[in-house]
């Protein structure tokens, strides 16, 4: 079994992370990735500057494509975002699909990296998003496809958690969503 927790950028799949290793699952990231990434958009200089993640939970080199992917990852818990996780080989996964309304994440994308290119912006946006949620759910290596809404996380942690039946320190994961870093979101 693989857990996953995949979503689009600034959707708090990186929050999601940290709870369910808050809750005894075993993280697999590299450090590297967080590295670069705050080395791009971190700079202090930047108008608007983003405060780095303290780590974005994320692999090198997109692994999850590598057909060796399963079984080095088996037991464990990965990050794959929104496109990458449609590509995975067949494997039993237990998946988190992190959702957030379209204006949120292009308030955060514009706040954070300056960026209007994304899908995000694309009128059938939602639509695309579960599209990749029901292509999921039809398959069989997917035990479970939970989509996770930002907001619903950040209003009741212990309530969404517990709804997902992983093998995890439902209290423990709770401490970690906090309504006061919320960041960018549509006033």
């Amino acid at each position: 079994m693989i857990y996953l927790v995949s979503g689009f950028m600034r959707s708090g799949t990186s929050m999601m992370m940290r709870a369910l290793e808050a809750g005894g699952l075993v993280v697999a990231k590299d450090t590297a990735r967080t590295e670069a990434m705050n080395a791009r958009w971190g700079e202090v200089d930047r108008p608007n500057a983003y405060l780095p993640n303290d780590d974005y939970y994320e692999l090198l080199a997109e692994p999850h494509l590598n057909p060796e992917f399963p079984a080095a990852f088996d037991g464990k818990l990965v990050k794959v975002m929104y496109g990458g996780v449609i590509k995975l080989p067949p494997w039993n996964y237990r998946v988190v699909f992190m959702r957030r309304p379209a204006r949120d994440i292009q308030i955060s994308m514009l706040a954070a990296f300056d960026d209007a290119s994304a899908i995000c912006w694309r009128e059938n946006f939602d639509s695309q998003i579960q599209r990749i949620i029901s292509i999921l759910r039809d398959r069989r290596s997917f035990l479970s496809v939970d989509e996770v809404w930002y907001d619903e996380v950040l209003a009741d942690p212990r309530k969404v958690l517990a709804a997902l039946g992983w093998p995890i320190d439902v209290e423990g994961a709770a401490q970690v969503p906090n309504a006061t870093e919320k960041r960018f979101a549509h006033a």
